[in-house]
C-alpha cells in the first residue's frame, strides 16, 4: 500500500512541475492615488512618457516550456501610464490655472519585469516596477527614481486576471512614490 501511495505522490509531482503553461497577454492600468499636500498649486504641466525597456516581454511564466510561455503587454502602456499620471498631475493641483512657470513632467519606464520560480510545488512570482520622474521648469531640473519589487507566493499559477492585478499594482506603488516624494515638491516650491 505505501508502494501504491509513493507511486502516486511521485506521478502526481512529475505531472504537476512538467505541466506546460500558456503564454499570456495583459492589460495594465495604474492606478495612483495621490497623498499629502497638492503641490501643484495651479501650475501647468506637460507630461511625456518614455517607455525604456529594453525587452517588452515582462518575463516567462514557467512551466517546462519557458522561452514560450511569456506574458506581455496587450495596450499601449504608454498612453496607460499618461492616463495616470494625468489624473495624479490633476489629483496634485496642476491646472494651469496660475501664473507660475509651467513645468513639464517626463515619467520614464525602465523596468517592468515577471520572474516566476517554482519550488516544492509553490510558486513564487516577482514583480519589479522602476520609473524615473525628470520635471523641469526653466532651466532647472529635478529627476527621482522609484522602485517597487513584490513577491507573492502562490499554490498555482496566475490568470491572466490576477497577473494584471499584481503588475499593475507594482507599478501603481512605483508611481506613488514618485509622487509623495517630498524632494519632488521642495522643487517645485522653490522653482
Amino acid at each position: 500500500m505505501k508502494s501504491v501511495i509513493f507511486t502516486l505522490g511521485l506521478s502526481l509531482s512529475v505531472l504537476m512541475s512538467g505541466c506546460a503553461v500558456s503564454p499570456q497577454s495583459i492589460v495594465i492600468s495604474p492606478q495612483v492615488t495621490a497623498s499629502g499636500p497638492a503641490y501643484g498649486q495651479g501650475r501647468a504641466l506637460a507630461i511625456k512618457v518614455d517607455d525604456r525597456r529594453s525587452n517588452k516581454v515582462l518575463g516567462s511564466r514557467g512551466g517546462i516550456y519557458e522561452s514560450s510561455s511569456v506574458i506581455t503587454i496587450s495596450n499601449d502602456i504608454n498612453n496607460a501610464l499618461l492616463l495616470a499620471v494625468q489624473s495624479t498631475a490633476a489629483q496634485l493641483g496642476f491646472d494651469g490655472t496660475s501664473s507660475a512657470k509651467p513645468a513639464t513632467l517626463t515619467l520614464a519606464l525602465d523596468e517592468l519585469r515577471y520572474d516566476t520560480q517554482t519550488q516544492n510545488l509553490v510558486n513564487t512570482i516577482t514583480i519589479s516596477a522602476k520609473v524615473t520622474l525628470i520635471t523641469t521648469i526653466g532651466g532647472s531640473s529635478h529627476t527621482g527614481h522609484y522602485q517597487t519589487q513584490r513577491s507573492h507566493q502562490l499554490p498555482q499559477l496566475p490568470d491572466a486576471q490576477k497577473n494584471q492585478e499584481i503588475i499593475s499594482e507594482a507599478l501603481s506603488t512605483s508611481l506613488e512614490r514618485g509622487f509623495s516624494d517630498i524632494s519632488l515638491a521642495n522643487f517645485l516650491a522653490k522653482n
